[in-house]
């Protein structure tokens, strides 16, 4: 359980978001059964997650314009920083909102489960890690999975290097160089590890998928545990096939 203390803690679920994808422009923006795919994903942390700040951070260009309109209409935070320094708008938004732990989520991760964030920060509040990442083959589904990140992690890397690898995408340093940090591999209750399962938008075929899903299990409602949707697919296998020749999955 967590305490008023612990709620107004320094953690913050931090969704990574932006129109600009290079395979699919705007998806973030993609209507899912009426609602775009953000404000669902929005919706549905703010439903499930413990601590109190959810933030989304998206950058300072204005196709991201939309992004924020979207935020400011349905009350929820938007932070905007460095469009290619995902890096450096991670920092500086954990500055601004006094965030020193932050759980990643994508903006392209519609199905993002809630319980996996919870369960982060569980770790966190007992041993302190820089890096805990539920993104891997023993973890939650590809598109369902979170990391938190320590911000002062962050700052050293931010110091230490201008390689635009790790300066877009946040992680790929701590997977390089694991023996400089304290690093957490978490894995997932067996009932819900799927590690051939991608339920992540890259593609028409992804969003596809995914509309479908939503629309099967309408009648659970929108917030829908992450087990509703493991047992859909598991019972209709076919549905795999609209995007697995698409997916590698977790390499980690």
């Amino acid at each position: 359980m967590y305490s008023s203390d612990e709620v107004l803690s320094p953690y913050g679920v931090v969704i990574q978001a932006r129109t600009s994808s290079a395979r699919l422009p705007g998806k973030v923006l993609m209507d899912i059964e009426g609602q775009p795919m953000l404000l669902r994903q929005l919706r549905r942390l703010r439903k499930g997650i413990k601590v109190g700040k959810l933030v989304v951070a998206t950058s300072e260009d204005a196709s991201d314009d939309p992004i924020e309109e979207l935020c400011s209409e349905n009350g929820f935070t938007c932070f905007r920083g460095p469009l290619d320094d995902v890096m450096g708008r991670f920092i500086l938004l954990g500055r601004e909102h006094r965030i020193d732990y932050l759980v990643r989520v994508g903006g392209d991760d519609p199905l993002i489960d809630p319980e996996c964030c919870n369960f982060l920060v569980d770790i966190q509040l007992r041993e302190r890690y820089d890096f805990i990442y539920a993104s891997n083959r023993s973890g939650w589904p590809y598109g369902c999975a979170a990391e938190l990140i320590s911000r002062a992690a962050l700052e050293e890397i931010h110091q230490r290097t201008s390689r635009p690898l790790y300066l877009e995408h946040t992680i790929p340093f701590f997977f390089d160089f694991p023996q400089e940090f304290n690093i957490y591999r978490a894995e997932a209750p067996k009932s819900i590890n799927r590690p051939e399962y991608c339920f992540s938008v890259d593609y028409l075929e992804d969003i596809e998928l995914i509309r479908t899903i939503f629309r099967m299990l309408k009648s659970e409602g929108d917030y829908f545990p992450l087990a509703k949707v493991i047992e859909l697919i598991d019972n209709n296998p076919h549905l795999r096939d609209i995007n697995k020749h698409l997916h590698q999955g977790f390499t980690h």
